[in-house]
């Protein structure tokens, strides 16, 4: 498949990067590279490859709701002012 720098463009203009012209050119190969490895891996047969779960949610300790009150009561120290409920915090920007 081959990718335009039109296509790298319109890319950049989606995730709202500023690209150079240099930038494209190197997004351009690289992109291209990986379509080409995509199609090879789209080309293997796996008709024989028996499908697989993995249970991932096996592992997991059963979510139960409990209370603790010293660690209530620290995230109120946490924070110098409340209102309506809700922390107010420091800005960040």
């Amino acid at each position: 498949m081959e990718i335009t720098k039109k296509d790298v463009e319109l890319a950049a203009k989606l995730a709202k990067m500023r690209v150079s012209e240099q930038e494209v050119s190197i997004y351009q190969a690289q992109l291209e590279a990986l379509f080409k490895w995509v199609a090879e891996l789209a080309a293997v047969n796996t008709d024989a490859v028996k499908l697989t779960n993995v249970n991932h949610c096996a592992h997991l300790r059963p979510d139960v709701a409990s209370s603790h009150p010293a660690l209530a009561e620290e995230l109120r120290r946490a924070f110098d002012e409340e209102q309506d409920q809700c922390a107010k915090v420091k800005k960040v920007l």
